[in-house]
């Protein structure tokens, strides 16, 4: 376990959330209460007219329409603003993004195990991601799942750019996977370093979700970038609004920056953390195995993202990782 690197959120106001998201990575804080619901429902209906016939993922931060992307994150902020100052400390926190992610119903709608990128100095800060569905989420219709209290594990570096550390051993993790079955309006708060998984939603209906990320009120974006394991990891500074207006989430995720300001460089970074090191996490953490047969599946070309004016298979934009993998 690495938590030389961990650094716990400062912000939270209830004790009991805090030492769970600590022990865990994840906690329900509350719930913004229907009418804030039928409000988010209101404002994506009006911003959204999107569809797919047989299943794909929504993300509004993908989108290239930067004025859009402008609007449903102030939208969103206007609403939740008031109810996150109950839950989290005024003072000690700041709202850096927020968006709707959707799934529509069908086979390629999944989304893959993963971690989020780092997106502070995590040897100084952290960040939450407030994960707030529309409609309550079950396994059917692709409610989050997680591997608990992997959020103290592998690198303060991450970065589609890089090769997962547990890339060779997934199959290993997916037998922990725990879904979290959530109300409409519930607030699931989760450590951006939590390893996470969506399944495709099987329902007949949208799954919609409003993601709100926070940060230490201090913390300052920076992102990295590594060639190849021979290379030396860069590390890039970002202005605030890197998360509202950067283009290149989806169109050019794992490219090297083009905007920002290379801050520092770290020679021979080449994080491993083996199945056997895993292994040795689970017993000592007494991590249950869930082994839900639904969770266990592996399959890229099983899904797809899409943008009003965009569209490509999430296969097209991992492959060259998932080639690094195996050469």
């Amino acid at each position: 376990m690495n938590e030389k690197y961990y650094i716990p959120q400062s912000f939270i106001r209830d004790s009991v959330a805090q030492t769970k998201i600590i022990e865990d990575g994840f906690a329900i804080l509350g719930n913004i209460g229907q009418n804030l619901v039928n409000e988010f429902q209101n404002e994506y209906k009006r911003l959204h007219k999107i569809r797919s016939s047989d299943g794909a993922m929504f993300y509004s931060i993908y989108s290239q329409d930067i004025e859009y992307r402008k609007e449903v994150h102030n939208k969103i902020q206007s609403i939740l603003s008031s109810k996150l100052d109950l839950f989290l400390e005024k003072d000690k926190y700041k709202n850096v993004i927020n968006s709707f992610i959707v799934k529509f119903p069908g086979k390629k709608s999944e989304f893959a195990l993963h971690q989020d990128s780092s997106i502070v100095d995590e040897s100084k800060y952290s960040q939450l991601s407030l994960w707030i569905p529309l409609q309550d989420t079950t396994i059917d219709n692709g409610t989050l799942c997680v591997v608990p209290k992997t959020h103290k594990l592998f690198s303060p570096y991450r970065d589609i750019s890089m090769v997962s550390p547990f890339a060779s051993y997934e199959d290993e993790l997916r037998k922990y996977l725990v879904p979290i079955e959530l109300k409409a309006g519930d607030i699931l708060a989760f450590d951006y370093r939590l390893v996470h998984y969506s399944p495709a939603n099987l329902s007949d209906k949208e799954r919609v979700v409003v993601l709100s990320g926070v940060f230490e009120k201090d913390a300052k974006i920076e992102v990295v970038y590594q060639e190849s394991k021979e290379r030396p990891l860069e590390v890039y500074s970002q202005s605030d609004d890197y998360l509202i207006t950067h283009k290149g989430f989806q169109t050019a995720c794992g490219c090297k920056p083009e905007r920002g300001e290379k801050i520092r460089e770290i020679l021979d970074y080449n994080f491993s953390y083996s199945r056997e090191d895993f292994e040795n996490f689970v017993m000592i953490n007494q991590l249950k195995k869930t082994n839900i047969p639904i969770l266990q599946k592996n399959d890229l070309d099983s899904y797809t993202i899409i943008d009003a004016n965009f569209q490509a298979s999430i296969k097209d934009i991992l492959k060259s990782k998932v080639d690094k993998i195996f050469k």
